[in-house]
């Protein structure tokens, strides 16, 4: 009889041996089980460690990764004027490790990263089309935050949390490429001729600088000059008029006329390179001599 109830349990136990080993599950680092119970989903999946299910009533129905993903496309837009060009675009995403994000990946949207990058590609395009070419390729940050700011929210009602976007250099046709370039070089050259011509001019404005400071400068010489002339003159004067009182100012201002006359043709003669010295006709020598002689000519009445 003992011998009968113990095989009876041994029975027992290599029958249940399998469902018992079945209700054991060890769950692996950054993964969730989504289990039913009798067809009813779990909003409380089992996370990483070592959990157990009830035999023939719980099953496991999804093993969700919580590991961030990415996905690459290469995606054909149109831009504002008119070019369609090739763009490669990088999805960082990963799903949320929150019990209610992880029910809703399962069972909310069918292919839920499938859906998110329709969307973000959809999006893509469409903020291409707005710019042109030249923005494009300046402006691929500022595309890929703004899909981010737009997605994020519609992606987490899918249990999705969206890491990040890159947009790699868009890669135009050849065609389109070699024009891009023989534009720059006009460009470049355009600037260049504005250039050398904005530096003609400032060397032109200032050689006209500098003339007009020499004719200035000159000016305010020869004004000085005379000034001086003038207080010499002046200075020459009032000494004949002190030292010879009884010359009249007709006689005094011949002798000085004179004087200068016969001072100008001297230096003429000594610094000048000319062979020919023409006198002028009108140089009073008698004046002179009577004059430096003390026999002054008395002034017409």
């Amino acid at each position: 009889m003992f011998h009968s109830v113990i095989g009876i349990l041994v029975f027992l136990i290599l029958i249940s041996l399998p469902a018992i080993i079945s209700s054991i599950n060890i769950i692996p680092g950054r993964m969730a089980y989504v289990c039913e119970v009798l067809g009813k989903p779990q909003r409380r999946p089992l996370k990483s460690g070592l959990n157990f299910t009830i035999p023939f009533i719980t099953t496991i129905s999804y093993k969700i990764s919580l590991q961030q993903r990415q996905v690459e496309t290469l995606s054909e837009v149109k831009t504002k004027d008119d070019v369609f060009i090739e763009i490669r675009w990088v999805l960082l995403y990963s799903v949320r490790d929150d019990d209610d994000a992880i029910f809703n990946f399962a069972y909310k949207v069918t292919e839920p990263v499938k859906r998110l990058v329709f969307k973000v590609e959809n999006e893509i395009r469409q903020i291409s089309s707005t710019m042109t070419l030249s923005e494009l390729y300046s402006q691929r940050n500022a595309i890929a935050s703004q899909v981010i700011a737009d997605q994020t929210t519609d992606a987490l009602e899918s249990g999705l949390d969206i890491h990040n976007v890159t947009i790699e250099q868009p890669m135009p046709p050849k065609v389109i490429q070699e024009a891009m370039n023989n534009k720059l070089a006009a460009i470049a050259r355009k600037d260049a001729a504005q250039a050398e011509a904005d530096a003609e001019m400032v060397r032109r404005l200032g050689i006209a600088k500098a003339e007009a400071m020499s004719k200035q400068l000159q000016g305010e010489g020869i004004a000085n000059e005379r000034k001086a002339i003038a207080k010499g003159f002046a200075e020459a004067a009032a000494t004949l008029r002190s030292s010879m009182t009884d010359a009249s100012e007709d006689a005094i201002l011949a002798l000085m006329l004179n004087v200068n006359q016969n001072d100008m043709v001297t230096t003429a003669s000594r610094t000048g390179k000319a062979t020919v010295i023409f006198v002028p006709t009108d140089m009073n020598m008698q004046n002179i001599t009577s004059t430096s002689a003390g026999r002054f000519i008395p002034t017409p009445e």
